[in-house]
């Protein structure tokens, strides 16, 4: 949207699409999720990417067969779409996609580093099991981004705290997306278990009008 498209007297002209749903959930779907990641972890080595400890499976997750597997392309379709007709007005448009993906699983003091996604449009975690945090700590685990405005905190208001990052303690099942350009990371999981999620890229090939 275009600021000159409203009559309201403050427009946020340069705010951020953020998109987040907790997923209707069939039952058992994340158990059989958290037992597939499970079972690959314990037969496949892990890549390195941002991640400081953890495992992190190779991009191919999307391949990996079986019904969660398809229902978590349509939520991510979905997703996709809302943010898509925020960002241009409408819906009426085709579009292919190329969508890579892959599991995450951390324990104890794993976390990730500040990261962009270079060479996508949108990307997106999907949560399976958040293990046994340790209630002492806040936030743990927490997705944090980084407001993109360099200079946000240079003219900081009296008696007003400026704040650089923005955290989402999340909860199983639940799907953000957000621009495959703006930092964010993935704060020390302080406790006992699995922290398990899913990653996404998507990276639109083509688009046009309908």
């Amino acid at each position: 949207m275009q600021p000159d498209d409203t009559e309201e007297p403050v427009v946020l002209a340069f705010a951020t699409p953020i998109y987040r749903k907790a997923c209707p959930l069939p039952d058992g779907f994340n158990a059989a999720l958290k037992q597939t990641i499970l079972t690959r972890r314990d037969r496949q080595p892990s890549t390195s990417k941002s991640n400081i400890g953890g495992w992190q499976s190779t991009p191919d997750f999307m391949t990996w067969g079986g019904p969660q597997v398809q229902q978590l392309g349509q939520w991510l379709n979905e997703a996709f779409g809302v943010v898509m007709e925020k960002q241009v007005g409408h819906r009426n448009f085709d579009c292919r996609l190329a969508v890579t993906a892959w599991a995450n699983v951390n324990q104890d003091g794993d976390y990730n580093r500040q990261h962009s996604h270079a060479n996508n449009h949108w990307s997106a975690v999907y949560y399976v099991d958040l293990g046994a945090p340790d209630a002492k700590v806040s936030p743990n685990g927490a997705l944090e981004f980084t407001d993109p405005r360099g200079a946000v905190g240079v003219y900081d208001l009296p008696g007003l705290l400026s704040v650089s990052t923005w955290t989402i303690q999340p909860q199983p099942g639940n799907l953000i997306m957000f621009p495959s350009w703006l930092k964010h990371g993935v704060l020390p999981f302080r406790g006992q278990g699995e922290r398990i999620s899913i990653a996404f890229n998507l990276r639109v090939t083509e688009l046009k009008p309908t």
